[in-house]
């Protein structure tokens, strides 16, 4: 769907975006510039295949996930198009075929449905969300010091559990 589909003030959003191209930039992290008509991938194939990664080849799902990111966020690619995710897999030497077909049988999508009920129960409504010592949750984007401090919360609650 377009960008624009999603109802934010074009105003709004072209400061919002500016401002996340810059924070990204300050981090080394390049966003593509999006304009309204900028169309906004489905993702779904995407995180199935991830969670396949994830299952299948641990040691190469990191840089499959920041290839997926690269792909949609800095060059404005459709991820949930399965010759991208091809493409993509077969890049980093993973079996892209396999993945192809694994995607086709419906691999990744218990695993998409048990994360998407781990985010009801634990009320996360967006991204990024940050999970510490497994009951700690920032949902939202926030400066490095309020993540530093959550992880400090669950530290020590996980240490007054264990003390206690």
């Amino acid at each position: 769907m377009p960008l624009s589909a999603l109802g934010y003030d074009p105003d709004d959003l072209a400061a919002a975006m500016a401002n996340l191209r810059r924070q990204a930039a300050a981090e080394g992290i390049e966003f593509a510039p999006r304009s309204p008509a900028s169309l906004l991938a489905n993702t779904h194939r995407a995180l199935a295949a991830s969670a396949i990664v994830q299952a299948e080849d641990p040691g190469r799902f990191e840089a499959f996930h920041h290839a997926l990111f690269r792909a949609s966020f800095g060059e404005l690619r459709d991820i949930g198009d399965a010759a991208v995710l091809r493409g993509i897999a077969a890049g980093l030497g993973l079996d892209a075929a396999g993945l192809d077909a694994a995607l086709a049988a419906g691999a990744g999508e218990a695993a998409l449905r048990e994360a998407a009920e781990d985010a009801r129960r634990r009320r996360i409504t967006a991204v990024p969300a940050f999970v510490f010592g497994g009951s700690e949750v920032v949902v939202g984007a926030h400066p490095p010091a309020a993540l530093a401090q959550a992880a400090e919360r669950a530290a020590l609650g996980r240490a007054e559990k264990t003390s206690g």
